[in-house]
């Protein structure tokens, strides 16, 4: 559950060799969608290229990339991604000295649904939803996907809660976060990552005297399939 900690971890997290210090960690292995977390460094490749047979989102988790197809290409910074089409070679060129990708690639025999968003800057400036104190901001959006940016202020905690059909990749990109999920504590640090089913229960605490934030990729959607967990007085 834990990427700091791979006997925690729900799924193997292997390393591969991008170059001498440039890596790829597969971190969730799901029956309809596979993330990797990749870290590249300019200097071993100043370029990457991605084809996947399914719909896919590059993310950067830090620096700044220009991702193109034959046809069109749009510039990324951090916090923001981009889907790519199917069956078709895509190029990541580097901007910045390295980078950190988040990408998550659709697998097994599924349809296209991310046609209106190929090759466009998905960031945070979309739909901003706010929950007590805790900021939502929503990345992209799809039938089968929902990306979201989320802020926790100071010492600030979510309701103990689960999702009926929704799972929830979490994965912390700033500060230090609690993870309670099933009676059990994990500490997620900055790049460290789990993953909710549904029906879990769980709640996700900032530990830090500032704002942490955090990435969450639920699958599907949690339009009204949040549900809060009252504890009896």
């Amino acid at each position: 559950m834990n990427s700091a900690d791979p006997s925690q971890a729900p799924y193997p997290s292997p390393q591969h060799a991008l170059g001498q210090a440039s890596k790829r960690r597969i971190l969730c292995n799901e029956s309809h969608f596979r993330i990797y977390h990749e870290s590249v460094i300019q200097d071993e490749q100043h370029s990457r290229f991605y084809h996947f047979p399914n719909d896919a989102f590059v993310f950067l988790l830090a620096g700044r990339a220009y991702l193109s197809d034959a046809d069109v290409g749009t510039a990324l910074n951090q916090y923001q991604g981009a889907w790519i089409k199917p069956n078709r070679a895509h190029k990541l060129v580097l901007l910045s000295p390295s980078v950190e990708l988040l990408i998550v690639a659709y697998q097994g025999n599924l349809a296209p649904c991310a046609n209106e968003h190929y090759l466009m800057n998905q960031s945070s400036k979309s739909k901003i939803e706010n929950n007590e104190s805790i900021n939502r901001q929503t990345i992209s959006h799809i039938e089968s996907l929902s990306i979201d940016l989320e802020t926790y202020p100071e010492n600030e905690a979510e309701h103990l809660h689960y999702h009926r059909q929704s799972r929830q990749f979490i994965m912390s990109l700033m500060g230090d976060f609690n993870l309670l999920i099933d009676k059990k504590e994990v500490l997620l640090e900055k790049f460290d990552w789990a993953l909710v089913n549904e029906k879990q229960r769980h709640r996700l605490k900032n530990l830090n005297q500032g704002t942490s934030q955090c990435l969450s990729i639920y699958s599907p959607p949690p339009a009204k399939d949040r549900v809060l967990v009252i504890k009896k007085k």
